[in-house]
């Protein structure tokens, strides 16, 4: 059985602190809580902290949170990302 959580508005505080301003990512300020990655992003929604991601291009954080539709320009770009065929030039 799982331990039983007692959070507090310290725990709160530090979470965000932990994101906003330590630019940690959830999964990082999750393990340092003790906590799973999905409670702290629910926390961390609650809070209206605006975690940072690190492996996303400036487009996509601008279109928001909500699933793009198949064959947009950026899941597209995403896809097709580094995956160009190698064009060996002879010298």
């Amino acid at each position: 059985m799982p331990r039983s959580l007692v959070w507090t508005m310290e725990l709160d505080d530090k979470l965000e602190h932990l994101i906003d301003f330590q630019g940690a990512t959830i999964r990082c300020a999750a393990k340092q809580l003790g906590v799973s990655r999905s409670f702290a992003q629910r926390r961390a929604k609650l809070l209206s902290v605006q975690s940072r991601r690190r492996n996303c291009s400036e487009a996509r954080e601008a279109a928001g949170d909500e699933p793009l539709r198949a064959g947009h320009p950026i899941t597209w770009s995403a896809i097709c990302k580094d995956t160009l065929p190698f064009r060996y030039q002879a010298a």
